[in-house]
């Protein structure tokens, strides 16, 4: 897995690449946690290249919400992979998040 980071005065943009599961999350957990506490700007996330992601996945992303929630901030997922999408669908997921897809 890996993941762009680019970043302006107001937000935080993360490109994912790859799947996010059990294997590849120490990475991708350590990289949003440096965000949610450190940064004070809303967070925008393109998971458009990322085929798979399991519960320990989708767990860290709910961790990083909640973070934003408490700092007033965003955090918003921009494009999905299908695959993501239909996945966020069935689990009741689309409520959750703010997807601009």
């Amino acid at each position: 897995m890996k993941i762009d980071v680019y970043e302006n005065d107001k937000t935080i943009s993360l490109k994912v690449y790859g799947d996010i599961e059990l294997i590849t999350i120490k990475p991708f957990k350590e990289k949003l946690f440096e965000i949610g506490d450190k940064a004070n700007k809303d967070v925008e996330m393109d998971l458009y290249d990322v085929d798979y992601i399991d519960s320990s996945g989708i767990g860290i992303l709910i961790i990083l919400l909640k973070l934003q929630k408490k700092k007033g901030k965003k955090f918003v997922i921009k494009k999905a992979s299908p695959r993501i999408l239909d996945l966020f669908k069935l689990t009741s997921l689309t409520d959750l998040f703010e997807l601009e897809i």
